[in-house]
C-alpha cells in the first residue's frame, strides 16, 4: 500500500547543501578560465591547419599566424587568431584574391579552416574541459 504525504505539509531536509552550493559557485567561477584554455588550446589546432594552407612565397604570411591570449567579458569568452602584421602586411591580399594561382597554399587560407571546424568547436572544447576536469580528479 503506497501511502503519499501532501506536499506543502512536507518538511524535506537537504543535507551537504553548503558543501554542494560552494562546489557549484567554485565550478561556475572557474569555467571563464577553464572556457578560454580549452579555445586556446583548439585555436592552436586551426592556427596549424591554417598555416599548412597558407601560400608561401618567402615564408612570412605563413610565419606571421599568432593566437592571442583568451579574453573574457562579461558572459563571453573569445580567442584571436592573426595573420599578417608587420611581417605581411600584405595578408589581407593573399587571404582574398581567389584569382590568385597558389603552388602551395590557397586564398581563404584562414576563413576555410574555421569554417571547416565551426560546426564542431563547442563539442571540442567541451570534450577538452571535461578530459582536463578527469585527469584532475575533480
Amino acid at each position: 500500500m503506497a501511502r503519499f504525504t501532501d506536499p506543502s505539509k512536507a518538511s524535506p531536509e537537504i543535507k551537504g547543501y553548503d558543501q554542494m552550493q560552494r562546489a557549484f559557485t567554485a565550478l561556475i567561477e572557474g569555467l571563464p578560465t577553464e572556457i578560454g584554455a580549452a579555445l586556446y588550446a583548439e585555436a592552436q589546432i586551426e592556427r596549424t591547419e591554417s598555416m599548412r594552407r597558407t601560400p608561401v612565397d618567402i615564408g612570412n604570411l605563413r610565419a606571421s599566424h599568432i593566437v592571442l591570449p583568451p579574453v573574457t567579458k562579461g558572459a563571453d569568452t573569445t580567442v584571436t587568431i592573426a595573420v599578417g602584421g608587420p611581417a605581411a602586411p600584405y595578408a589581407v591580399y593573399v587571404h582574398e584574391n581567389l584569382d590568385a594561382d597558389h603552388k602551395v597554399g590557397q586564398a581563404k587560407f584562414l576563413e576555410s579552416t574555421l569554417k571547416e571546424s565551426a560546426p564542431f568547436i563547442a563539442q571540442r572544447v567541451a570534450r577538452r574541459i571535461d578530459l582536463r576536469r578527469t585527469l584532475e580528479g575533480q
